[in-house]
């Protein structure tokens, strides 16, 4: 009965690592994103670059397939002997087949001009990651390799996510009415970019985690900076204030690095640092 028990492990690893898998087929080849397609069309426009201030360039959008990628990476690693050793991974396969079922229905809705259910499910994207990323900092795991592809795999999909559920939401607002390129407008855009990077950067500092976290928002954040400064309709007051967030984000992200480096040298053999339980 035990040994039954001991072979229906890995079974139910590669069950689940089978469902991640199509989840991110569908997701990637569901939305067309192989063959080019892009979300410019959609929304009457407004997610073309600089129909708002916080319309997010292709450069910032490039990360999707890569965090698919790791998602990808993980579920293949759950699989692993190393990996079946730690409870924190049976625990999050519900949570984890959730997320890429959202992600799909999501991206799939958003093409299709369903800007508000598109948006719920990406905030429902979100909460999912965070409440992950909260359970992953709670675990021990086991290993380097385990800490470092579950942490990138999750952190960094839930930084980069961040950004981009807060652009979509200024798409949204814009699509009930408001005039996108009226001052008022921009500066509440930023107002709220700052005050979500200050938030990132307190939920985050010197955490193990924190730095892939970081490390999403800061490219999403860097590249609508980037955008805003050097395109034709540039918006001082919104450039400015995105300038500063992306500062505190790289400031954030500089100091959780340099944390992280001295607790490997001061733990060579486990990698731990004293302010986390990973």
């Amino acid at each position: 009965m035990a040994k039954a028990h001991q072979n229906a492990t890995p079974l139910v690893s590669i069950c689940y690592a089978v469902a991640v898998f199509a989840g991110l087929v569908w997701a990637v080849f569901g939305t067309g994103i192989l063959y080019g397609a892009h979300m410019g069309p959609t929304a009457h426009g407004l997610f073309e670059r600089d129909a708002t201030v916080m319309a997010v360039p292709i450069a910032g959008q490039v990360p999707w397939l890569g965090l698919m990628v790791g998602l990808a990476v993980y579920a293949v690693w759950q699989c692993t002997p190393t990996a079946r050793h730690t409870q924190l991974h049976g625990r999050l396969r519900p949570w984890v087949l959730l997320v890429v079922v959202l992600n799909a229905l999501w991206l799939q809705l958003l093409q299709r001009d369903r800007v508000g259910p598109s948006l719920l499910c990406a905030i429902g994207l979100l909460a999912t990651l965070i409440m992950i990323d909260i359970m992953i900092s709670r675990t021990r795991l086991c290993s380097n390799m385990d800490r470092w592809i579950t942490r990138a795999s999750f952190g960094l999909f839930t930084g980069w996510l961040g950004i981009i559920v807060l652009a979509e939401l200024v798409t949204w607002i814009a699509l009930l009415g408001p005039d996108p390129q009226q001052i008022m407008f921009k500066g509440a855009a930023a107002f709220i970019l700052l005050i979500l990077c200050l938030v990132l950067c307190v939920a985050t500092f010197k955490q193990a985690l924190g730095i892939y976290v970081n490390a999403g928002a800061l490219w999403v954040v860097f590249w609508i900076t980037l955008d805003r400064i050097t395109w034709q309709e540039a918006s001082p007051l919104f450039a400015t204030v995105s300038t500063v967030a992306t500062l505190l984000l790289l400031l954030c992200l500089v100091s959780a690095l340099r944390t992280r480096i001295r607790a490997l040298r001061s733990h060579p053999n486990t990698g731990r640092d004293q302010s986390s339980p990973n």
